[in-house]
């Protein structure tokens, strides 16, 4: 029989440990306490994603982690997919004032990966790949993520 460890990582744009707002691009050192040597599994769950694009007329929004995800594909990389959520923005006029977030709630959807992070890259990217800038202060996003891992 199979036991399983859970961790949840928090993460959020304001709090990494290395960031290159202009790029989208952000690092965090993952300190996971009680790991164990022998897990034979392990899968992420995106439970949720958060974006405020006050101040953008982003259309799409995509969370590129750098773990290789066991058996899958990228048409745009043509190689493993690092892609764990994306999300469409239904308002993109410059002047809106409602629907300033969006949000991705993914807590079924499990991705295979092959080991436990001891940092982690986010980047956030449109549609076409295109880095999203943060410069603006008005601008940010929070991730929250799960990870089990199995041993027997």
């Amino acid at each position: 029989m199979e036991n399983i460890d859970s961790f949840r990582i928090v993460l959020d744009s304001e709090t990494a440990d290395l960031s290159t707002l202009a790029s989208g691009d952000f690092t965090y050192n993952v300190k996971l306490q009680a790991r164990r040597t022998n897990y034979t599994k392990y899968i992420l769950y995106v439970d949720t994603f958060n974006v405020s694009l006050k101040g953008l007329t982003t259309e799409t929004v995509s969370v590129k982690l750098n773990i290789g995800q066991y058996n899958s594909y990228n048409s745009r990389t043509k190689a493993n997919n690092q892609v764990v959520a994306t999300v469409f923005n239904p308002n993109i006029a410059s002047a809106r004032t409602v629907d300033l977030a969006l949000n991705y709630d993914g807590t079924n959807k499990p991705y295979v990966i092959t080991t436990l992070p001891n940092d982690l890259n986010v980047k956030l990217v449109n549609i076409d790949d295109t880095a999203i800038n943060f410069t603006n202060a008005d601008n940010f996003w929070s991730l929250s993520l799960r990870i089990e891992a199995f041993y027997d």
